[in-house]
């Protein structure tokens, strides 16, 4: 069978899929992947080999400097509607034609979407192929989910197309994070699918941990998009006053932006390292504590080994998530840099239940279905459809 999967062009949104991808191909399916040409480098390090890039669309920083010239939005800032015309009519615009004209050509039998892409539904549509969603993240709120929806219809008329329906969502985040919402009538299958810390097909060689010393161990990631060399520094600093050994990311920035760090030694005492972008599997071996933002992909990574968190949200659907990870005791979310060192001193106390509660969350998470088996029942759903 032929799956296609698309994604917008981040780190965070194709990355998800790598877990899917790795199933299917180990299963002898052929997988392509929609995505912007300037994640050629991504796809070739970051996937499983044999996922047949299909180039099409924006990357970030044009999709989203396109999206805020149209609206006259701040670009870090978008409104409701700013976020709808960013996914449901500026990424359609850019990236349709490429896509619809690559998918022709590659006869998907199935397209699997992850959840902010409009692409993937609209490919799915045009080529009357069954459509499958994933979540990566916390849900959309319906206010966000009927704004991509009403700016997206704009271009589905356009073609003469319309939206076809969802077959099922393979759900990685889990429920423990989230407000439960039963089900309404007519809803669409929800598929819980284990989620875990992105890892490369071959380790990258870049960062080795230590042997695990007497201090815990902090790993301080801002994420992909909202690092900068101020505020990683400030969050750092605000670790190292305690007693514990700090392995800091560098992440990525954003264009003409390079995030800097110097190794040393904090004022408790302990060691400051900082490394470049490196897979999380390679990063959280002897971490006892994971400082960040709420990006979805660190938080199911860290929680996903019962690590428990601080988290600082920047931004995007941070504060959603942050909100969920509170609510499910696994940590402590700050509104400020200066609460960050209280924050961490309470949740590596003995007496702190936080670290209890990740663990909880951690054994929920491994209930799910693995993405083999996720995989062979979409198959078979798609063989018996």
């Amino acid at each position: 069978m032929r799956l296609l999967f698309t994604a917008v062009a981040a780190h965070g949104h194709v990355l998800p899929l790598a877990p899917l991808m790795s199933a299917a191909l180990d299963d002898g399916h052929a997988v392509g992947l929609v995505t912007a040409a300037g994640l050629a480098d991504v796809v070739a390090t970051e996937l499983p080999a044999g996922v047949e890039h299909l180039p099409a669309g924006p990357m970030p920083f044009e999709l989203a400097t396109e999206a805020a010239r149209r609206t006259g939005e701040d670009l870090m800032a978008p409104s409701t509607d700013g976020i709808g015309e960013t996914f449901g009519g500026v990424l359609l615009d850019l990236a349709a034609d490429d896509a619809l004209a690559a998918a022709r050509g590659w006869r998907p039998d199935v397209v699997v979407s992850e959840v902010y892409c409009t692409v993937g539904p609209l490919v799915a549509a045009a080529l009357a192929r069954p459509l499958h969603r994933l979540r990566m993240t916390a849900p959309l709120p319906a206010v966000l989910t009927a704004a991509i929806d009403r700016a997206a219809a704009v271009r589905y008329a356009q073609r003469g197309l319309a939206p076809c329906p969802v077959a099922s969502v393979l759900d990685l985040w889990p429920a423990e994070l989230r407000d439960p919402a039963p089900d309404g009538p007519g809803a669409v299958p929800v598929v819980p699918v284990r989620a875990g810390a992105h890892r490369r097909p071959a380790p990258s060689g870049a960062w080795t941990p230590p042997p695990a010393g007497p201090r815990p161990r902090v790993l301080v990631s801002m994420g992909t998009i909202f690092s900068s060399t101020d505020v990683l520094g400030a969050v750092v600093d605000a670790v190292a006053a305690h007693p514990v050994d700090v392995v800091a990311t560098l992440g990525l920035g954003l264009p003409g932006e390079a995030v800097r760090g110097h190794d040393g030694r904090g004022a408790g005492g302990g060691t400051v390292t900082f490394v470049p972008f490196v897979p999380l599997e390679e990063l959280l071996g002897g971490v006892d504590l994971v400082v960040g933002v709420g990006g979805a992909g660190t938080v199911l990574a860290a929680l996903s080994r019962g690590i428990p968190l601080v988290l600082l949200p920047q931004g995007a659907d941070h504060p959603t998530i942050a909100a969920g990870v509170a609510a499910a005791g696994a940590g402590v979310v700050v509104d400020s840099v200066a609460g960050i060192g209280p924050a961490v001193g309470r949740v590596l106390s003995p007496e702190d239940r936080t670290r209890g509660c990740a663990a909880a969350v951690a054994t929920a998470m491994d209930r799910a279905a693995g993405p083999v088996e996720a995989v062979r029942a979409l198959v078979a759903g798609t063989s018996e459809g």
